[in-house]
């Protein structure tokens, strides 16, 4: 087995290192990113409908002690936007403090979850373009030997040579392929929690904005 995986390196040349090598990097990328979003709890979307559901205008304090023991972004962004409104005295100008401190923290979660997607996005772009040029310069190098065999042409050396010229492309494909497909799945998930947290801001200064309200009144 062993003979046979160092038979296929030593026809795919430098090129088939290159492409095995992005092939750690990308499971590398894949089993981090499925930890992360687990450990962060993005990968369960009852805990975000929960969080939704319980907030009302009697409630904020409750969550705001409740929320700070989550490791979820779209908690923290909850617990933020708490927070300040917490601390502000519910002026305009508090409002769009609170607002700014909301965004900055959405953002630091958002760059965390973004973390190595350009990577992932690199491997699925760059491994089937190594993958032919790994084809071409093995095509070239099939009639190079053909040339040099001149009249005494042996139809099984062009075929070898085209064989071992396509096990890269056929590298990079399987490379690029779930690459692709997890950067896919990745992204959608991250813009799910971006929603998230976009739609549990508006809500909680709507809420805020309520209470203001009642309060002024009363």
């Amino acid at each position: 087995m062993l003979g046979q995986i160092a038979e296929l390196f030593e026809r795919g040349g430098f090129v088939m290192v290159v492409i095995f090598c992005l092939s750690i990097y990308m499971t590398a990328v894949i089993v981090f990113k499925i930890y992360q979003f687990y450990r962060m709890q993005t990968l369960n979307p009852l805990f975000v409908n929960q969080l939704e559901k319980n907030i009302d205008l009697h409630q904020l304090r409750r969550h705001l002690s409740s929320a700070s023991f989550d490791k979820n972004p779209v908690a923290n962004v909850m617990l933020t936007s708490l927070l300040s409104i917490e601390k502000s005295s519910h002026s305009e100008n508090s409002f769009e403090i609170c607002r700014e401190e909301v965004n900055r923290v959405a953002s630091v979660e958002l760059r965390y979850l973004e973390s190595h997607m350009r990577g992932l996005e690199l491997v699925a772009n760059v491994a089937p373009l190594l993958g032919l040029l790994g084809t071409v310069v093995g095509m070239v190098d099939a009639f190079s030997q053909l040339e040099l065999a001149g009249a005494k042409v042996d139809p099984s050396l062009l075929a070898g040579g085209i064989w071992a010229a396509l096990l890269t492309t056929v590298a990079g494909l399987s490379v690029a392929i779930p690459a692709l497909t997890a950067y896919n799945i990745f992204d959608a998930k991250i813009d799910a929690v971006r929603a998230g947290m976009r739609d549990i801001s508006i809500r909680i200064f709507s809420l805020s904005n309520e209470i203001h309200k009642s309060n002024i009144v009363t």
